[in-house]
Protein backbone atom coordinates (compact mmCIF):
# COMPACT_ATOMS: atom_id res chain seq x y z
CA UNK A 1 0.00 0.00 0.00
CA UNK A 2 2.98 2.21 0.70
CA UNK A 3 4.56 1.62 -2.65
CA UNK A 4 1.28 2.66 -4.16
CA UNK A 5 0.65 5.90 -2.59
CA UNK A 6 4.40 6.67 -3.43
CA UNK A 7 3.80 5.81 -6.90
CA UNK A 8 0.49 8.18 -7.25
CA UNK A 9 2.16 10.93 -5.55
CA UNK A 10 5.50 10.64 -8.12
CA UNK A 11 3.08 10.50 -10.81
CA UNK A 12 1.17 13.42 -9.29
CA UNK A 13 4.01 15.45 -9.04
CA UNK A 14 5.46 14.01 -12.60
CA UNK A 15 1.60 15.49 -14.15
CA UNK A 16 1.84 18.62 -12.18
CA UNK A 17 5.46 19.45 -13.49
CA UNK A 18 4.11 18.71 -17.01
CA UNK A 19 0.82 20.79 -16.91
CA UNK A 20 2.97 23.52 -15.19
CA UNK A 21 5.51 23.77 -17.60
CA UNK A 22 2.70 23.86 -20.81
CA UNK A 23 0.52 26.75 -19.25
CA UNK A 24 2.77 28.78 -16.98
CA UNK A 25 6.26 28.28 -18.24
CA UNK A 26 6.54 28.27 -21.45
CA UNK A 27 3.94 30.81 -22.50
CA UNK A 28 5.91 33.18 -20.33
CA UNK A 29 9.37 32.20 -22.41
CA UNK A 30 7.34 32.76 -25.24
CA UNK A 31 6.80 36.17 -23.91
CA UNK A 32 10.37 36.69 -22.82
CA UNK A 33 12.53 34.53 -25.17
CA UNK A 34 12.82 37.77 -27.60
CA UNK A 35 14.63 39.58 -24.12
CA UNK A 36 16.87 36.71 -22.73
CA UNK A 37 16.77 33.12 -22.81
CA UNK A 38 15.57 30.73 -20.45
CA UNK A 39 19.30 29.83 -19.30
CA UNK A 40 20.18 33.75 -18.95
CA UNK A 41 17.13 33.94 -16.31
CA UNK A 42 18.38 30.61 -14.74
CA UNK A 43 21.80 32.71 -14.50
CA UNK A 44 20.97 36.18 -13.46
CA UNK A 45 18.83 34.57 -10.88
CA UNK A 46 21.20 32.65 -9.26
CA UNK A 47 22.96 35.48 -8.89
CA UNK A 48 21.35 37.43 -7.47
CA UNK A 49 21.00 35.02 -4.50
CA UNK A 50 24.59 35.59 -3.68
CA UNK A 51 27.03 37.85 -3.59
CA UNK A 52 28.80 36.41 -6.57
CA UNK A 53 30.31 32.94 -7.59
CA UNK A 54 33.21 31.18 -9.84
CA UNK A 55 32.17 29.71 -13.69
CA UNK A 56 32.00 26.20 -12.03
CA UNK A 57 29.97 26.41 -9.20
CA UNK A 58 27.46 28.07 -11.88
CA UNK A 59 27.98 25.10 -14.00
CA UNK A 60 27.74 22.66 -11.90
CA UNK A 61 23.97 24.26 -10.24
CA UNK A 62 22.59 24.91 -13.63
CA UNK A 63 23.63 21.45 -14.96
CA UNK A 64 25.46 22.35 -18.12
CA UNK A 65 29.21 22.28 -19.12
CA UNK A 66 31.56 25.52 -18.43
CA UNK A 67 32.46 25.44 -22.01
CA UNK A 68 28.47 25.72 -22.42
CA UNK A 69 28.21 28.56 -19.84
CA UNK A 70 30.97 30.84 -21.19
CA UNK A 71 29.40 32.61 -24.23
CA UNK A 72 26.52 33.21 -21.63
CA UNK A 73 29.16 34.94 -19.33
CA UNK A 74 30.44 36.91 -21.88
CA UNK A 75 26.94 38.01 -23.41
CA UNK A 76 26.04 39.31 -20.22
CA UNK A 77 29.31 40.91 -19.48
CA UNK A 78 29.22 42.71 -23.07
CA UNK A 79 25.73 43.93 -22.08
CA UNK A 80 26.74 45.40 -18.67
CA UNK A 81 24.34 42.74 -17.26
CA UNK A 82 27.34 40.97 -14.77
CA UNK A 83 30.91 41.37 -14.18
CA UNK A 84 33.97 38.98 -13.63
CA UNK A 85 36.56 40.48 -10.81
CA UNK A 86 39.76 38.80 -10.00
CA UNK A 87 39.67 37.35 -6.62
CA UNK A 88 41.54 39.22 -4.37
CA UNK A 89 43.36 36.43 -2.06
CA UNK A 90 44.01 34.06 -5.69
CA UNK A 91 44.12 35.85 -9.22
CA UNK A 92 43.31 32.62 -10.77
CA UNK A 93 39.94 32.63 -9.93
CA UNK A 94 36.90 34.79 -11.46
CA UNK A 95 34.14 35.92 -9.32
CA UNK A 96 31.36 36.56 -11.51
CA UNK A 97 28.56 39.39 -10.04
CA UNK A 98 25.24 40.42 -11.37
CA UNK A 99 25.20 44.64 -11.96
CA UNK A 100 22.85 46.95 -11.07
CA UNK A 101 21.67 46.46 -14.46
CA UNK A 102 21.54 42.73 -14.40
CA UNK A 103 19.42 43.38 -11.48
CA UNK A 104 16.62 45.55 -13.03
CA UNK A 105 17.22 43.33 -15.64
CA UNK A 106 15.89 40.47 -13.52
CA UNK A 107 13.48 41.98 -12.09
CA UNK A 108 11.83 43.23 -14.90
CA UNK A 109 11.40 39.70 -15.93
CA UNK A 110 10.09 38.65 -12.68
CA UNK A 111 7.82 41.13 -12.97
CA UNK A 112 6.75 39.69 -16.54
CA UNK A 113 6.67 36.44 -14.98
CA UNK A 114 4.34 37.51 -12.23
CA UNK A 115 1.67 39.61 -14.05
CA UNK A 116 1.31 36.63 -16.71
CA UNK A 117 1.17 33.65 -14.22
CA UNK A 118 -1.77 36.22 -11.99
CA UNK A 119 -3.42 37.15 -15.60
CA UNK A 120 -4.02 33.38 -15.15
CA UNK A 121 -5.64 33.39 -11.76
CA UNK A 122 -7.73 36.34 -12.32
CA UNK A 123 -10.74 33.89 -13.89
CA UNK A 124 -11.00 31.71 -10.99
CA UNK A 125 -13.51 32.39 -7.99
CA UNK A 126 -11.94 33.55 -4.82
CA UNK A 127 -12.64 30.14 -2.94
CA UNK A 128 -10.92 28.42 -5.51
CA UNK A 129 -7.63 30.89 -5.02
CA UNK A 130 -8.13 30.31 -1.62
CA UNK A 131 -8.28 26.52 -2.43
CA UNK A 132 -4.52 26.91 -4.41
CA UNK A 133 -3.04 28.87 -2.05
CA UNK A 134 -3.35 26.54 0.59
CA UNK A 135 -2.24 23.34 -1.50
CA UNK A 136 0.94 25.51 -2.75
CA UNK A 137 1.85 26.15 1.07
CA UNK A 138 1.68 22.48 1.19
CA UNK A 139 3.39 21.91 -1.49
CA UNK A 140 6.18 24.46 -0.31
CA UNK A 141 6.22 22.78 2.80
CA UNK A 142 6.78 19.24 1.52
CA UNK A 143 9.08 19.71 -1.10
CA UNK A 144 11.75 21.89 0.83
CA UNK A 145 12.10 18.50 2.49
CA UNK A 146 13.55 16.73 -0.48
Amino acid sequence: MENEKLNEAAQGLSSLLTVMDRRLIRPHEQKTRHIVSPLVIHVLMILSERESAIMTELAQEIQIAKSQLTPIIDKLCENGDVEREHDAKDRRIINIRITPKGAAKLRELQDTLFQSVKSKLEPLAPQEIASLQHALNELYRIINKM
